[in-house]
């Protein structure tokens, strides 16, 4: 799959005046090495990329070398021997500042907005991860997490306390479990994403719900020995799907 590609090929068949044809996107291209382990995701390009923005363009994994602030600090809790296996994806490719005005513009355009997360799905059921970190809170709702909006309609299910390693139990951390796709009657109709194998790919990924926010206290903040106790525990976890 060439995710720059097929966000293109999507993007040409909008509106030239439309918000979406107009904003330019760019894409991280995830090589190989990530496939089957970590993908960090947020909402939207939102800095220039390796020091600069290229309106219609992608860009080689960001942990490796980018020192932007956004970066950085979803780095700062990557120990630096796992980098190579640690990707990254917004779900929407649009170049914009500000975050309000892009969800300001995916409201009232449906099916725009469900051309796009379709692209942006098929390449996270490509990558296939064993742990997800969904960095942004306001992404929830595209991935199914909220009751009342399906969109991508993953199905998760919250991970009880004493169910987790020990050293997790008390960091107050949101880890789920990817259960498939949703099955209840909104999803039925909803969903945006259906493969031809009905199968998908996610179930069983560990997702912790996360958010990249400055204001988060000092133990809501990922560190390197959650990265690599989550990492471990994802790929228990995945083994037994």
């Amino acid at each position: 799959m060439d995710l720059y590609q097929d966000y293109l090929e999507v993007l040409l068949s909008f509106p030239e005046n439309s918000y979406f044809a107009k904003a330019g996107f760019v894409a991280c291209n995830n090589d190989e090495s990530v496939n089957g382990n970590v993908l960090i995701t947020g909402i939207n390009p939102s800095v220039p990329v390796n020091g600069q923005y290229v309106p219609t363009s992608s860009y080689p994994n960001p942990f490796k070398g980018d020192d932007n602030k956004y970066f950085s600090r979803l780095k700062s809790f990557i120990p630096e021997d796992m980098i190579h296996q640690t990707g990254y994806l917004d779900i929407f490719p649009f170049y914009e500042e500000a975050q309000k005005t892009l969800l300001s513009n995916i409201r009232g355009n449906e099916k725009m907005t469900a051309d796009v997360l379709r692209v942006t799905q098929t390449e996270i059921e490509r990558i296939n991860p064993s742990l997800i970190i969904i960095a942004n809170k306001s992404t929830y709702p595209f991935w199914g997490a909220s009751d009342d909006c399906v969109w991508m309609g993953y199905d998760f299910q919250k991970v009880a306390k004493d169910e987790l390693p020990e050293e997790l139990q008390a960091r107050g951390l949101d880890i789920r479990i990817i259960r498939g796709f949703r099955q209840d009657d909104l999803a039925k109709h909803k969903i945006i994403y259906k493969t031809d194998d009905a199968v998908c790919r996610l179930t069983g990924t560990v997702a912790v719900m996360h958010s990249h926010s400055r204001n988060l206290s000092r133990t809501q903040q990922l560190t390197k020995s959650d990265y690599r106790i989550l990492y471990d525990y994802s790929k228990k976890i995945k083994s037994q799907f």
